[in-house]
């Protein structure tokens, strides 16, 4: 009885200590819109996600991306066979290292796809640049190269994020 106590005791000094809320972090994702080739005005959007603890651990954030949106509306810009071999943070640059593409994705879709890419590394580290390699493919983007439209403004043009 007095071990059930103090089991009980550490989960709820566990819980409000602020653990918990470690353990609720939410990352977010970036995927294709479904329907984007209907309304190329909005074809990116966001997932956040919940990353269990593991904020800080690259590799498994990009597993966890693989897998694709929970939501309904979003598909992943990446076919179900391709696989992240590595995923390294150095200094500002972020590099990620992708099976072969070359015989799965054209050319577009594959920029398409590092710019999915790209914007959830810059969400999930410090990173400036990211680089993906996939094959003998290779793109380098970063929050100065891509080119957004802001949604939120009345004047339609383009804004650099």
């Amino acid at each position: 009885r007095m071990k059930r106590l103090t089991i009980l005791l550490l989960l709820l000094s566990l819980f409000t200590s602020g653990c918990a809320d470690r353990l609720k972090e939410p990352v977010t994702f970036y995927y294709i819109r479904g329907n984007y080739e209907e309304d190329m005005s909005a074809v990116l959007a966001s997932e956040r996600r919940e990353a269990s603890g593991h904020r800080d651990d690259l590799s498994y954030l990009m597993a966890l991306y693989l897998m694709g949106p929970a939501e309904e509306d979003l598909r992943s810009p990446l076919p179900r066979s391709v696989s992240i071999l590595s995923a390294e943070h150095r200094d500002s640059t972020v590099t990620l290292e992708l099976t072969d593409t070359s015989d799965s994705m054209t050319d577009a879709q594959f920029t398409l796809a590092c710019s999915c890419l790209t914007l959830t590394c810059l969400e999930l580290t410090e990173a400036k640049y990211i680089t993906v390699n996939s094959g003998d493919r290779s793109v380098t983007m970063g929050a100065d190269t891509l080119l957004l439209q802001d949604l939120a403004t009345d004047t339609g043009m383009e804004a650099t994020q």
